[in-house]
């Protein structure tokens, strides 16, 4: 059963107000906010409305704000990226997948209260509880504040790595080279082994000039970091 820190404390002084202040590093000022953010549905209370007081509303709200952050960090960033690059690029970052993995990162399911009757807590849980503290420091601290603890939570995160991985930069050459009628080649230069594993070393060649050099354990991967560094000369990205 997971410790529950949601019995009456003072705002300053509860390991929730540590929590928050040592992830983000601002002091809370509702803390019902927060601890609504934690309160899984297995344990909420229906209030008068009829409405579940658990964190699902403000998992809503979060999902949303961090929608807006990232969309926001990617346009300023990139510039020149087409719609259908950003939009894939966020996605990889607010993937269910990632933000599972920052709440695990967090130690967010010793924060939880909630009743699973012994089964074990599932991934979405500890994503959702993500969502829901983003919705509870948005509302407790503004925008702007969630928008620099955010944006800081996901670099430390890998958050431009992420961006990199979900770019096929490979495709994006080819579809340029086709619509500009330039010639593209994957030449591969170099091939060796290393510790027993396989090391590529790929050149791109665009119009018979060499744009960018990329190495991998796979000739896949070492073609799109080759790929990424032509991108980088031609669209500045």
């Amino acid at each position: 059963m997971f410790k529950r820190f949601f019995q009456r404390h003072s705002t300053t002084n509860s390991p929730l107000a540590d929590f928050v202040r040592q992830a983000f590093g601002f002091r809370l000022g509702n803390i019902s906010i927060y601890e609504q953010a934690f309160r899984h549905s297995s344990v909420a209370i229906k209030a008068e409305s009829g409405i579940k007081n658990s964190n699902e509303r403000l998992e809503y709200l979060g999902d949303a704000i961090l929608d807006s952050i990232v969309a926001h960090y990617l346009y300023d960033k990139y510039p020149d990226m087409p719609e259908g690059e950003l939009t894939k690029m966020k996605a990889k970052i607010v993937s269910r997948r990632n933000l599972n993995a920052i709440g695990r990162a967090l130690e967010l399911p010793a924060l939880l209260d909630m009743d699973l009757g012994g089964q074990e807590v599932h991934q979405s849980i500890v994503g959702n509880a993500f969502e829901a503290l983003v919705g509870a420091i948005y509302l407790d601290k503004g925008f702007n504040v969630t928008q620099k603890v955010m944006i800081k939570l996901l670099l430390k995160h890998g958050l431009d790595s992420k961006i990199h991985v979900d770019v096929d930069f490979k495709s994006k050459l080819h579809e340029w080279s086709q619509k500009e009628k330039k010639s593209l080649e994957f030449r591969v230069i170099d091939e060796r082994q290393e510790n027993g594993t396989s090391q590529y070393t790929v050149a791109v060649i665009v119009a018979k000039e060499q744009m960018g050099i990329g190495k991998g354990h796979s000739k896949k991967t070492a073609e799109q970091h080759a790929a990424r560094e032509a991108c980088k000369q031609l669209f500045d990205v």
